[in-house]
This record gives C-alpha cells, structure tokens and sequence, in this order.
C-alpha cells in the first residue's frame, strides 16, 4: 500500500482533532483538493490557537474574582432580577446552610462562595454557571415551596459547581458553543472574550451536562443537604411531586440538567434517592408504593394532605427514620409528642388529618425497630 505523503498525514491528523470535538454538531472541512496547503494548515493552527484563548478566558471566568462578577451581572441583565421576591430570604438561608454541609467535606467553597439572585423567568429552572454563579427562575416556586425540597434542587447545582461540570462542558462544546470559524476569525484576546462571555451567558441551556455528572450532581446533593441538616427524604419527595405534576418524561421540565436523551428519568432518580437514604439507615428503611417500611414490616402509609400527596410525604417520613437510625437514636423508645411520633429524639412523622394516631403508630414503631 502507497503510504501517505507528511502532508496529507499532518493535515488528516490535524483536521481530526479539530472536528472530533463537537457532539452531535460539526463544522465540515473543505475539501484538502479545493484549498491550498498553506490556507488550510494556517486555518487549523489558527484554530488551535483561538481555543487555546478560549480556554484561558474560560478560566478567567470561572476562577477569578472580576470574572465572577461580570458574569453575574451579565446574568442579571440578560435574566433580569425579581426584586423583593417573598423566596428571597428562604433561598438566602438554604445556600448558607448548604454552603455549610458542603464545607464539611470540601472547605474550598468558602474561597468561591456560590453568587445568586433569584431571576425573572416563569419556567420552572435553576443553573449554576462558570465561577459559581447561580440563578434561581421564580418559576421554581411554582412548583416548590417546602425549604428541604428547594435545598435538594440548589444542592444539585451547588454540585454541578463545586465539580467543574458547567466549566468541563463549555470545553466539550466550544466548538459548537462558539463555532470553530468564528474563533480563529478572532485574534484580538479581549474580543474573543466577549464572545466566550456573551456564549456562556445567553446560551445556557447548550452547556453539555452529561449523565454521569448528573449522577454525580444528585449524590453531591443528598450528601449536602443531610450535612446542612435537612430531611435526606426531601431527595426522593422532589422527584415524587414531579412525576405527580409532571409525569416520567425528563422533557416535562426546562433546565439545563433534563436532556431526554442522556439523562435519568424522574422515576429512576426518585428510586435512587431512596435506596440511598434506605442505605443511610442501614438498610433499615423503605418506601414502597407509598408506605414506608421499617426491617421489612409495613410502618405507615401518610395520608395526603392539602399541597403534598402521601407518597411525597412517605419519604420525609423515610428520611427522619434514617436518621434515627444513622444517628444512634433507634436505640430509644418511639413515644408521641402530641401529634407527632419521636424515635429518642429524633422526629419521625407530624400525625395530621387522616392519619392514625401518633401514639399507635408509636407503638407499632416500638414493636418492629
């Protein structure tokens, strides 16, 4: 077989590189016999060397200071900022207490503590972008309104921060994001980044989050609301309610996390969620079709009540179970509180309209722990 001339194979080597970065979308070269070797090697290594600049304003974006905030400015002006929201304060106390559960394990967030407002979009949506900078749609409250389900979502993109993920999927994408030909037009650094700034910015939604890191981003979540001091049920009841409302279709929802394609259904994250929180009791604890159930043995089914189905509220109740469990306070007696059961000192579940009794259910506790 003739080997291929040093030309040619530089050329395929290079256009490889160039046009395998890219997913579902890629430039295509023009044909080598339409254009001179010159033009097309100077095209390709001017390639190479806007993206090079792309990613140094990428990490000027993402790790310094002057570049966190012009892009959360950038991200008020383009979403606009709900002013005096009535979440403002709730939202407020959930990212200290999640910035706190996170910094138990990772203290590098209070070196790049989390920017947020909350903005003016009616979809129901929060994203966490380069440098920690966050935005919470107002739409969000459409649907949430209790703290440990709102600190579940904020969590998630707390850990798609903490981990890079926004910053490792503008790298995979930059040349769909921004367009190879566009970047090796470019040649003046502060040009290209206002290009990176305004890509990042108004085209959110196009940042590749793969599957993978949305594993990782609910993991992360679960393990900083329970170090925040939340109901670790409050996971699992999120996806509940969105299945209730919404159904299992990853499409029902507008965020930069939900690609029908790539990533979990709202079925298969609500069952992750609990099999985790069972582990964290030990294996102790379940949910199943709606009933919460302890060592195998049938504990309670939750009426519904007025803004929460009993299958929402099973998993608070399997949440407070595991942490008794997890905590050591399963050793003690269940007694009730007036209207509700405590294991030690540990609150399981609010016996309210429709319920049984917190005193039997106390009792039944105390026979099957």
């Amino acid at each position: 077989m003739e080997r291929k001339s040093w030309k040619k194979r530089i050329t395929a080597a290079l256009m490889a590189g160039i046009f395998a970065v890219g997913g579902s979308f890629a430039l295509q070269p023009a044909p080598v016999a339409d254009a001179g070797w010159g033009d097309l090697l100077g095209t390709v290594i001017g390639g190479f060397q806007a993206k090079a600049e792309a990613e140094k304003q990428i990490k000027e974006l993402d790790q310094t200071e002057a570049g966190r905030q012009q892009l959360f400015t950038m991200f008020q002006d383009e979403y606009g900022v709900e002013e005096a929201s009535p979440w403002e304060e709730l939202c407020a106390r959930a990212i200290d207490r999640v910035s706190d559960g996170i910094a138990k394990t990772d203290p590098s967030v209070r070196d790049k503590p989390f920017l947020w407002f909350i903005n003016q979009e009616d979809s129901f949506n929060a994203f966490c972008s380069l440098g920690h900078v966050m935005s919470i749609n107002r739409g969000l409250f459409h649907y949430l309104q209790n703290e440990d389900e709102i600190a579940v979502v904020l969590g998630h993109e707390m850990g798609h921060g903490m981990k890079s993920h926004v910053a490792d999927g503008w790298r995979k994408q930059i040349d769909v994001a921004i367009g190879a030909q566009v970047l090796a037009s470019i040649t003046d650094s502060s040009a290209l980044r206002n290009k990176v700034l305004d890509t990042v910015v108004t085209q959110i939604n196009r940042v590749s989050i793969g599957r993978a890191h949305e594993w990782e981003a609910d993991g992360l979540a679960l393990r900083y609301i329970t170090d925040a001091g939340y109901n670790p049920g409050a996971a699992a009841a999120v996806w509940q309610r969105f299945m209730e409302q919404q159904g299992d279709n990853p499409q029902n929802f507008v965020s930069e996390m939900f690609d029908p394609s790539d990533h979990p259904t709202n079925k298969e994250r609500r069952d992750k969620y609990m099999q985790s929180v069972k582990d964290y009791s030990g294996g102790h604890v379940e949910v199943k079709d709606g009933a919460v159930y302890v060592k195998g043995k049938r504990f309670v089914e939750p009426a519904a009540i007025a803004n929460m189905s009993g299958a929402e509220r099973a998993y608070f109740v399997q949440g407070n179970l595991a942490a008794a469990y997890h905590n050591g306070h399963a050793t003690e007696s269940a007694y009730a509180d007036g209207d509700v059961v405590m294991l030690g000192a540990q609150p399981v579940m609010s016996c309210l309209a429709g319920d049984e009794s917190a005193s039997a259910l106390a009792a039944r506790l105390n026979q099957m722990k």
